[in-house]
């Protein structure tokens, strides 16, 4: 699925990331377009774009691999920075991002402690899919 070209993307500007896929975030006062792991983030129009400052760096960064970043963790060093409490909520909100691109215009009512959609069951086949008999745990 492509968007298509933001209007206030200046003409002649493109918006083309090394992996060729991208999110836009859309605020209040302007866009903000990024490679698929937010690499090389972009403020739109151009003109906030050069008004941006970046924030101080508060986060700490991955020192190598993020599976070597999850082995330490395992091995008791300091915890994984995509550990399960910041990744399982995240990855919920991806869900609910996929169904709602699968279903447009329609508002989805979710239960999050039961992980189910509520007001429209076909939907829940894609949170939880069915396994053959004998592949299930």
């Amino acid at each position: 699925m492509l968007l298509e070209r933001p209007e206030d993307l200046e003409p002649g500007r493109k918006l083309v990331f090394k992996d060729n896929g991208g999110t836009i975030f859309v605020g209040e006062k302007g866009k903000i377009a990024c490679g698929t792991y937010s690499d090389d983030p972009v403020v739109f129009p151009e003109s906030r774009n050069q008004a941006y400052t970046r924030p101080p760096q508060t986060l700490p960064r991955v020192k190598g691999t993020h599976e070597q970043n999850w082995i330490d963790a395992c091995k008791g060093g300091s915890p994984a920075t995509s550990n399960f409490d910041y990744a399982g909520p995240f990855t919920e909100a991806v869900v609910m991002g996929n169904l709602a691109v699968r279903y447009p215009g329609q508002k989805l009512e979710w239960d999050g402690p039961n992980m189910r959609v509520t007001n429209l069951e076909e939907a829940n086949h894609y949170i939880m899919p069915v396994y053959w008999e004998g592949w299930s745990l």
